[in-house]
Order: C-alpha cells, then sequence, then structure tokens
C-alpha cells in the first residue's frame, strides 16, 4: 500500500466506524445489526465511500452462508476491506470480481437494498463528522 494510501486509511478507517448505524446496513442485516457488530451489513455502503475518497476499484464477492460482499481495491493494487470482521474469524472471503459503481449503487438487488440512499446517509453522516472534527480542532487553536 502506498504511504498515502495507508496513513488516509489509518484516519478514515476509525471515522466510518463511527458512523455506521442501523439506518446504513444492508435491510436484511439491520434487525442483526448491533454495536458489538459495527460492520455487519455495511460493506456496499462502505466501499463505495473508500472509493469515493481513495479512488480505486470496487470488488463484489459471494461468501458461503453470507451472500454478496464488497471491498476495494485501491489504486496501488492493495485490497482493502473495512467490513471483514462482521464474519467469524476464519471466514474464507473469496478473491472478488471488480464491478462499477452503478451496479453497486443501481442493480435490482441494489435498489431493492436502498444501496444509493444508505450510501448517501452515510457519506454524509461521514464528512458532518469530518468537518464538526476541523471545526473543533480550529476554534481550539484560537
Amino acid at each position: 500500500m502506498a504511504a498515502g494510501e495507508d496513513r488516509e486509511l489509518y484516519i478514515i478507517g476509525p471515522i466510518i466506524r463511527q458512523v455506521w448505524c442501523r439506518e446504513t446496513a444492508s435491510p436484511s442485516c439491520q434487525d442483526g445489526w448491533s454495536k458489538d457488530n459495527l460492520s455487519w451489513g455495511q460493506c456496499a455502503v462502505t466501499a463505495l465511500l473508500v472509493q469515493c475518497i481513495e479512488g480505486g476499484e470496487l470488488l463484489r464477492t459471494v461468501i458461503e452462508g453470507y451472500g454478496s460482499h464488497y471491498y476495494n481495491r485501491l489504486p496501488s493494487g492493495q485490497t482493502v476491506d473495512l467490513t471483514s470482521d462482521q464474519f467469524p474469524e476464519g471466514t474464507e472471503i473469496p478473491l472478488g470480481t471488480v464491478v462499477d459503481r452503478q451496479y453497486v449503487l443501481d442493480s435490482e438487488r441494489a435498489v431493492q437494498a436502498r444501496s444509493r440512499q444508505r450510501y448517501d446517509k452515510l457519506k454524509d453522516r461521514f464528512f458532518r463528522l469530518v468537518l464538526a472534527t476541523l471545526i473543533g480542532l480550529k476554534s481550539r487553536q484560537g
């Protein structure tokens, strides 16, 4: 991973974790979502947000017993999966295939899962928290 990507993910990963909520989880996962498993059902919207910030490609795979799973390949070629911890330890995550944003946002399944609305909510919560943090830092500096 390029040094800049590594540094940025070190910063954005924890912020994304702070803004995940039941409403940003896939509808089929919302009943099971909890603060004990924050990343449950967050993979598609998280991969979209990481791509928005870092660039790169969206990858889709199917995990036996769980269904579709999305993660990222950054411009450096490094794969990043900020939601892999939603699965039990030892779960095999097969190599994904590249899909475009439109597929993740507008395919028939994405429309049923309200992916665009959930992504917009996650993105809004993320940038509001970043802005509030920056404003707070600036006000402390005088």
